[in-house]
């Protein structure tokens, strides 16, 4: 697996240049693959709501068309990453135990996290210092929605954060915390609008709300707060978004 890992990572690193722009269909990919997993694992701790199911079916397919659109910039990544994701799809199930609920494998979930923990290592191995304002309003967005999906993944497991392994800390929800409020703090500083800059003011106020739980796994009843805070949050930024995109 650590084998697989790196040439997953040199791969990457080989045709990140290309990918570099403000809406990367890999940072897409990521993005949709974070949020699926969220709304997946609620499902499961909603005891079977219809609305998480809903949520991460839509996902899902949000993300094989950002791979769709990975392959016209580059094709050997976009394989790679849909064979990877073609075979770990069809068994992203639950089964229903009686005095349980709904249930998935240990090895699915293992499975789904390392694709995750890939994919965002991949590109945040890549980000530099030219990475523009727009480009960093979705990586916000991405680090909020990768942070909240392993709160999610380790509030629906029965060993909880006993099984995070040294590979899964490739997402490290303090350090990636940490860096957020800065980068936040700096944005709202310099924002090109006052649109924007009250968005990110909701946003960082979101965040906090929710920050504690989220990157020390506390509070796990919480996670209804965290669902909503967190695509409150992505609301915020793909405003944010469209604004810039309209100077």
């Amino acid at each position: 697996m650590i084998g697989t890992f790196r040439n997953f990572i040199l791969v990457s690193l080989f045709v990140f240049s290309s990918l570099s722009q403000a809406s990367s269909p890999l940072t897409e990919h990521a993005l949709a693959i974070s949020q699926s997993m969220s709304a997946f694992y609620m499902y499961s701790l909603s005891e079977g709501d219809k609305r998480y199911e809903r949520d991460y079916l839509h996902y899902f397919q949000v993300a094989e068309q950002h791979l769709q659109a990975l392959q016209q910039q580059d094709d050997q990544l976009s394989s790679e990453l849909k064979t990877k994701w073609d075979k770990l799809r069809q068994h992203l199930n639950f089964e229903y135990v009686e005095d349980v609920g709904f249930i998935v494998s240990s090895q699915m979930r293992m499975q789904f996290r390392q694709y995750l923990n890939n994919l965002y290592a991949s590109i945040a191995n890549n980000i530099n210092s030219e990475t523009n304002f727009e480009e960093q309003l979705l990586l916000i967005t991405l680090d909020v929605e990768v942070m909240s999906a392993r709160f999610f993944d380790i509030s629906s497991s029965v060993s909880g954060a006993m099984n995070v392994s040294s590979n899964d800390r490739i997402i490290d929800p303090p350090k990636m915390a940490k860096e957020l409020n800065e980068k936040l703090l700096k944005f709202q500083s310099i924002s090109a609008t006052k649109a924007i800059g009250k968005n990110l003011r909701l946003v960082s106020r979101k965040w906090k709300f929710i920050e504690d739980s989220v990157i020390n796994y506390k509070e796990q009843a919480a996670y209804l707060l965290v669902y909503y805070n967190k695509e409150q949050i992505h609301k915020l930024i793909n405003k944010s978004q469209d604004v810039m995109a309209g100077i």
